[in-house]
């Protein structure tokens, strides 16, 4: 392990860092926001004499005497693991520095929520109406910048030896074949990045969102992320032109980035057979289609407030209204951004369990969104089938196919090894928190939301809650699994085993 060019690299990364942090003292200077001003210079500054001092003292650690660079996986795993955690803390220098959070913990929770695309966060709804606008930007904007990924940014400016940092980046296990080139897959990636956002911006505003709006929740949309500059998040604007484009951008954001890669490359004719053909963009679509009709049906026969001016309830007794209710949400949940047009804690119990299971599903491998991955459970129930088969007829061949492709057995046991890590982390994150007296419904979808980068949980937890009330250690561990969830535990358990470590 080279711990020198280890360091290196994130000094790079802190820089960047510093580089981004001029973008809200920009805001703050436009809306004369001088407190807010002052804590994005001196938290810029902070971040550029630290990223300056750890590439000055490490120069020359990255590449060899011949020139070749010096690090390769396990240096790519430890920087992408570590630089999450640099960019939450310095993140998080903003909210203290203009006193908007007095808390570092509480800081360091809503930086790492942003930057992991997660949305959870600690901040009451008054907190939340009341941010500097500088500050609100700031929030928003690390979740685009943790959509694509500090890591990808990195890469593109910084590509050699660049592969054992994108192996680890991307997430998923679907990667194109046809994207070899590191530089080049980054920076097609990042014009895609950058396209859909710059259209999604354009429609906002045209829909009728002041720019500082569209600016902010295209950044939480692209990235699947979930922060708003409104409590009431997008219920606030009550317009059905708005859902729909926001709607229809989630959904885009929850599809494989190297699909659109392909658009680009090969055609719309090749990307459309790729889509028919996937069985994980299938199951997504499905699962977002039959979930929006099932339950709009289930609000329909509900009701909801029923029209009783006492109730503050939406009246689902007209079955497009609750269509277009059931169907953001189910978009929200099913990418794990974490918008929301109503508080679907207040619906009836099955479809309150029925979000909650499309989140653990969650988007498609290579997307921006959070979850397990459809792709990773269908690989785990046929995996489940294929040991049954062999149970009853042991001589037999029995393999498993995806697409027509016949797996590896060092994929499917990867895949189903993930599968087992995320129930036994989910299952003692869950005791944690019921440890320290959270009930079992909020500590499950606590630890399910931020561990699946979702945002909003059930109860204490739910769309119109925040983390706040937790103790200072269970807000610790819960910034953890935002990370987690985010480089999909490999990358970070990796860190923990002392062997990793070893030269």
């Amino acid at each position: 392990m080279n711990l020198r060019a280890v360091a290196w690299l994130l000094g790079r990364v802190t820089l960047l860092l510093a580089v981004f942090l001029l973008v809200p003292a920009g805001v703050a200077q436009t809306y004369g926001e001088a407190g807010a001003l002052r804590a994005c210079l001196l938290s810029a500054g902070a971040a550029t004499i630290l990223g300056l001092a750890v590439t000055w003292i490490f120069r020359g650690s990255v590449t060899t005497r011949g020139g070749r660079p010096d690090y390769y996986r396990r240096e790519g795993l430890a920087v992408v693991g570590l630089a999450w955690l640099v960019g939450g803390i310095v993140g998080a220098l903003p909210y203290l520095l203009s006193g908007v959070m007095a808390s570092p913990v509480d800081a360091l929770f809503e930086s790492v929520s942003g930057f992991t695309t997660t949305g959870s966060t600690i901040l009451s709804p008054e907190g939340i109406d009341g941010l500097p606008r500088s500050i609100a930007f700031w929030r928003s904007f690390t979740h685009w910048l943790g959509g694509f990924g500090i890591v990808m940014v990195f890469v593109v400016l910084f590509p050699t030896g660049g592969r054992s940092l994108f192996r680890s980046e991307i997430p998923g296990i679907a990667r194109e074949a046809g994207m070899q080139r590191v530089r080049d897959s980054a920076l097609a990636l990042l014009r895609i990045y950058l396209a859909m956002s710059g259209l999604e911006f354009i429609l906002l505003y045209l829909a009728g969102m002041s720019w500082f709006d569209s600016a902010l929740h295209t950044f939480g949309t692209i990235a699947t992320g979930g922060f708003s500059n409104h409590s009431q998040s997008i219920a606030w604007f009550g317009s059905w032109k708005i859902e729909l484009i926001i709607g229809v951008f989630m959904f885009a954001a929850g599809i494989n980035f190297a699909v659109y890669d392909l658009l680009l490359r090969a055609g719309p004719r090749s990307a459309w057979r790729r889509l028919v053909s996937s069985t994980e963009v299938r199951t997504y679509v499905g699962l977002v289609l039959g979930s929006s009709l099932l339950i709009a049906f289930i609000l329909w026969s509900w009701g909801g407030g029923g029209g009783d001016p006492q109730s503050d309830l939406p009246d689902y007794r007209g079955f497009w209204q609750a269509l277009r209710h059931s169907s953001f949400q189910v978009i929200c949940m099913e990418t794990s951004t974490g918008y929301g047009t109503a508080d679907f804690d207040r619906w009836p119990q099955i479809t309150r369990v029925w979000l909650m299971m499309l989140a653990l599903v969650g988007a498609c491998a290579g997307s921006t969104g959070g979850g397990l991955k459809g792709i990773r459970l269908v690989i785990v129930a046929k995996a489940a089938l294929m040991g049954v088969r062999r149970f009853i007829r042991p001589r037999a061949i029995h393999d498993v196919r995806i697409d027509e492709h016949s797996l590896e057995e060092g994929v499917v046991a990867s895949v189903t090894g993930y599968f087992a890590l995320w129930i036994l982390i989910f299952v003692a994150g869950t005791v944690f928190l019921a440890a320290f007296g959270v009930g079992t419904e909020t500590a499950a979808t606590a630890v399910l939301a931020t561990l699946n980068n979702i945002g909003p949980g059930l109860a204490q937890v739910g769309p119109s809650m925040n983390f706040g009330a937790f103790p200072d250690p269970v807000k610790g561990l819960l910034t953890l699994f935002m990370i987690l969830g985010r480089l999909e535990f490999y990358a970070v358990v990796a860190l923990f085993v002392p062997g990793f470590w070893r030269r």
